[in-house]
């Protein structure tokens, strides 16, 4: 399970970088297989999730984290029976992002308001 959505986001904290680039379509988490590169791998499931107001960098691994249980177990059942598929992505610019600094995160909270 992969806390951002691929292959846009990367990496780590995928919904805080979504969030940063007002990107809220590909908030949310990735069930993928694993290969050599980074978060690379082939696509099985993907969910996005919707943070609310009180959310921040500390609790979007959470929603995500409980979203992506949901597709793990959608994943195992689907290996178990057999018909575990590869699903197609849209093409999207594919980065490779880090944590953010401290000072970068306070910048991007004063000046865009995200926690």
């Amino acid at each position: 399970m992969h806390a951002g959505i691929t292959p846009k986001y990367r990496g780590v904290h995928g919904g805080y970088w979504a969030m940063v680039n007002k990107d809220v379509a590909h908030c949310g988490v990735t069930v993928h297989l694993v290969d050599s590169g980074i978060d690379t791998g082939g696509v099985l499931f993907q969910q996005n999730i919707v943070p609310d107001a009180a959310d921040n960098f500390i609790t979007y691994p959470y929603l995500q984290t409980a979203e992506g249980i949901k597709l793990m177990i959608q994943a195992i059942t689907d290996f178990s029976n057999g018909c575990l598929k590869e699903k197609e992505v849209a093409s999207s610019k594919s980065h490779l992002w880090y944590h953010p600094t401290i000072w970068y995160y306070l910048y991007i909270r004063l000046t865009k308001g995200v926690r």
